[in-house]
């Protein structure tokens, strides 16, 4: 056997042991309010004992590690948790805010004003003389599109913050992954799973940074050789020796000690929305931005991304849209019947084709069917009109032909008081504006347009009572705007003549096409668009509270899971405290009975 300095060893190791459970402790109740520490516990075992005489005789306590009680597959739901929560909150205030911007269900906004613009025509319709009438139904008239213009700039704008502030999360995602490939680096250094080492503070620290990443942009964090260790805590699974973060379904940002960052660029697109690459070993950058679908990231890109170059359409860009495709129609349809109200010449807004380019080639909404042509003499009497026809290979250019042609447009034999003997039609590839002018312009002819199903003059802007051709920059037409007195109710320069009023008014019960890409249109009322559009981000937002409720209520609740597992009890800690400062004042009077002993055995001697 080992003798009495033998015992004195094995009362000794007790009290280190203790010693370092008693720091360990004080360390645990010191960081008790950081989430993110992982409480650690002493993980000791009897020192291998001696034989003698066919018996064990035990040598002290062996203090093998230092573990931290962390479950990595409970974390790892944790942070899905989190990554989720995140996700829904982030996509919930925007929409929130974007809301806001359509407040019909309090009986202001675009749908009132809308009421309100009919109104006006009603009223003119009733009274086409009276002055006041016309400044109400253009101030009616200003108002909504202004409002029209107003909300779309608000979603332009939170489209805008949105990207700027992924540029600021992308920032804070590179930041944080290259502290984890750092991480990774000195823990390959300072930790040896064959002997038990571990760098505890390490381990947590990169959890709270992987736990913000994983907040910021998703992604999967995949690590070897994970163990448990039932002696410690039947909950514990910790000491990986491996570490990839892979975002976007397959880019690793981090391999090990490798940090690949993510690049940022938003002069490549018209709208100047921030794109995201990844470079990878070979300097390479791809964008990943369609990808990216986690994360507070991935529900910036959710709302702000405008469709560039194919990829995927945001949800503030369909509302952008939405309104644009509801002022498109509106404008059209408003301007279509607006052309039939006699005029002394015609002019149409500028377009994007040449007079030889077929008009159902173009990116306009013209279709087959025919317009009639109408002049008037100065008392409001019909004096001719022509036809024209529109095919699929009607160009300008035939639109022109047509127009000048010298036909017997009244069927009387005569070829002096035909639609071209009065008017002469252009159309000018420098300007590409299409103009219909009196020959005469002292004998104050009139002319009007009737459209039979072409949309030719709403969508040439022919005569415009609204000037634009989207929400962008629908207006009243400036002329109205300065003075309201010109503008037109009548069909025909007669007095009484109301008709284009009746028409106007009766627009909100007829249907119009709705579309950005003429191969896509709905026909619906004004009113049945625009409450699909107010709907559809009322849906939206509803749909992403209750989706961010569920999400807050998975998240606490794996959290608390979390916390129960890894978080520090003061009151456990405290009680161990106790026990450790016991054991280690039992230990002490061992040392001190034995450091008797050795007194008592070398006075003997003596």
């Amino acid at each position: 056997m080992g003798g009495i300095l033998s015992s004195l060893n094995t009362s000794y190791s007790g009290l280190q042991a203790h010693q370092l459970m008693v720091d360990v402790t004080g360390n645990n109740i010191s960081n008790a309010s950081d989430e993110f520490y992982s409480r650690q516990r002493v993980i000791a075992r009897p020192e291998k004992p001696i034989e003698y005489q066919n018996k064990s005789i035990g040598r002290g306590v062996d203090v093998q590690s230092v573990e931290r009680i962390h479950n990595e597959f409970v974390f790892s739901r944790y942070s899905k948790a989190s990554e989720d929560n995140e996700f829904y909150n982030t996509d919930f205030s925007a929409l929130k805010e974007a809301s806001a911007y359509f407040p019909d269900i309090d009986g202001v906004g675009i749908y009132n004003d809308l009421q309100e613009y009919f109104n006006g025509w009603k009223d003119l319709a009733k009274n086409g003389k009276d002055p006041a009438q016309k400044q109400v139904l253009a101030k009616s008239a200003e108002v909504l599109t202004h409002n029209i213009r107003d909300t779309r700039n608000k979603l332009l704008m939170l489209q805008q913050k949105s990207s700027e502030e992924l540029e600021s999360t992308i920032k804070e995602v590179n930041n944080l992954a290259s502290q984890i490939a750092e991480i990774n680096k000195r823990l390959r250094e300072t930790e040896d799973p064959k002997i038990f080492k571990q760098a505890n503070e390490l381990r947590d620290r990169r959890d709270e940074l992987e736990f913000h990443l994983r907040e910021l942009i998703g992604g999967n964090v995949f690590k070897n050789n994970i163990r448990t260790n039932a002696l410690n805590d039947k909950k514990t699974a910790d000491f990986d020796d491996g570490y990839v973060l892979n975002i976007a379904n397959g880019f690793n940002i981090v391999d090990g000690t490798i940090f690949h960052p993510l690049v940022l660029e938003k002069q490549n697109n018209s709208a100047h929305l921030n794109r995201i690459y990844f470079r990878g070993y070979d300097f390479k950058d791809v964008d990943i931005t369609d990808k990216i679908n986690q994360g507070k990231a991935g529900a910036l890109i959710g709302l702000y991304n405008t469709g560039y170059d194919g990829t995927k359409t945001g949800k503030l860009q369909n509302y952008i849209n939405l309104l644009d495709s509801f002022a498109k129609g509106f404008i059209e349809a408003t301007n279509s019947i607006y052309a039939q109200s006699a005029a002394h010449e015609v002019e149409g807004r500028q377009v994007e084709f040449e007079d030889i380019e077929a008009l159902k080639d173009t990116n306009y909404n013209i279709k087959n069917g025919t317009i009639d042509l109408i002049a008037y003499n100065t008392d409001g009497k019909e004096i001719a009109k022509k036809t024209i026809a529109i095919t699929d290979v009607t160009t300008m250019k035939d639109i022109i032909t047509q127009i000048n042609a010298n036909t017997d447009d009244n069927h009387d034999n005569n070829d002096t008081n035909d639609f071209d003997d009065y008017f002469k039609a252009f159309f000018d590839n420098k300007t590409k504006k299409f103009y219909i002018q009196a020959k005469e312009p002292s004998k104050g002819f009139y002319v009007s347009l009737k459209d039979n199903g072409t949309n030719f003059t709403g969508a040439l802007g022919v005569n415009p009572f609204f000037e634009g051709e989207s929400a962008q920059n629908i207006r009243i037409n400036s002329k109205y705007k300065k003075d309201p007195t010109y503008i037109r109710p009548w069909l025909a320069p007669i007095n009484g003549n109301f008709d284009v009023a009746n028409m106007m008014q009766q627009l909100q019960y007829e249907k119009v096409d709705f579309y950005n890409n003429k191969l896509e249109i709905n026909q619906m009322k004004l009113s049945e668009f625009y409450q699909y559009l107010n709907g559809k981000v009322a849906t939206d937002t509803q749909k992403s509270q209750e989706t961010l409720d569920t999400k807050k209520s998975v998240f606490e609740a794996i959290k608390k899971e979390h916390l129960a597992i890894s978080q520090v009890s003061i009151d456990e800690e405290m009680v161990n405290l106790i026990k450790f400062q016991g054991g280690y004042a039992a230990n002490a009077k061992v040392i001190t009975a034995i450091d008797r002993m050795i007194d008592t055995l070398l006075s003997i001697k003596q």
